[in-house]
């Protein structure tokens, strides 16, 4: 796509990490090769151990708040006013050199979108055969991509993937990601994404693109607390008026089943089973008319 007319918009970058210096290192280190420079670049982490040693002094930093949602939404508090568009990575994704420019590129040239999230070339986290994806062969794909033609191609989307999204913020400067999506925020993109279709549309465009390495957790993770989330969030956000009974049906539906399945034997058995347990205590709460996402910090 060509990117003349996008010099009109300004660019920000928000990032949320906690526990992976490396992997944020990576990413920041290649951020900075971006063809188009953002007017302001914010790393929001729970605690100083967070961030990588190499990490350089144009991003601003912001610390003490501990979940995604929360952290997005301090990231987005300390951008400042100039930012016309916002961008989100997850650490663990390598982003073409040229994703702000193409993503500016299609904002300018259809005002009437919203948000955007990216081509993907390679998911490390939704590939069962290939998992996580080692740096050199992120670079490698990525590299490769840029030899490829720019189309200006899209298609109409009512998502927008977690670890790739941009929005138009000059459109819609008070949205926020959910607070009562503690910690794992399970959906809080899904549910960042119907809130901002309130707007106007939203678009998958290819010539914005990454590789997601899917790597594992910084930490331990807790399978009751996400399971209880897998559970509570799409009901909790039904009730707030963010998703339609069908997909909050689906999306309850969805990993529930897969923890029943997995739960029956092989290497998998023990941790479905706590997210199972977790399911389960999410659904009595509900029976109970206890709509509590917040729960989970306590379990």
């Amino acid at each position: 796509m060509n990117a003349t007319t996008s010099t009109r918009l300004h660019a920000g970058i928000v990032l949320a990490s906690a526990g992976r210096p490396a992997l944020l290192s990576d990413l920041t280190s290649r951020l900075a090769h971006q063809t188009v420079s953002p007017v302001a670049r914010v790393v929001s982490v729970p605690d100083e151990a967070s961030l990588p040693p190499d990490l350089d002094s144009g991003w601003t930093v912001v610390t003490g708040t501990r979940g995604l949602a929360a952290q997005r939404n301090a990231g987005l508090a300390a951008l400042g006013p100039d930012a016309d568009v916002v961008f989100f990575f997850d650490d663990d994704a390598i982003v073409r050199r040229d994703y702000l420019e193409q993503g500016l590129a299609f904002f300018a040239a259809h005002p009437e979108h919203v948000g955007l999230t990216g081509r993907v070339l390679l998911d490390g986290a939704a590939s069962r055969t290939y998992g996580e994806v080692d740096l050199a062969e992120a670079d490698r794909l990525v590299a490769e991509s840029e030899h490829e033609p720019l189309t200006g191609a899209f298609r109409a989307g009512r998502t927008l993937f977690g670890a790739n999204f941009a929005f138009r913020r000059s459109a819609v400067p008070d949205i926020e990601f959910d607070p009562r999506l503690p910690l794992y925020s399970w959906l809080e993109d899904h549910d960042f994404a119907r809130r901002l279709m309130r707007h106007g549309p939203l678009a998958h465009v290819d010539d914005c693109v990454i590789v997601h390495r899917g790597a594992a957790s910084g930490g331990r993770t807790n399978h009751v607390r996400l399971g209880y989330s897998q559970l509570m969030n799409p009901v909790y956000l039904q009730r707030a008026g963010s998703f339609p009974r069908w997909l909050a049906t689906w999306e309850l539906f969805r990993p529930i089943a897969k923890n029943v399945a997995a739960s029956v034997g092989g290497p998998q058995a023990d941790w479905r089973r706590e997210r199972l347990r977790g399911n389960g205590l999410a659904l009595g709460d509900v029976l109970r008319g206890r709509i509590t996402p917040e729960r989970i910090t306590s379990l």
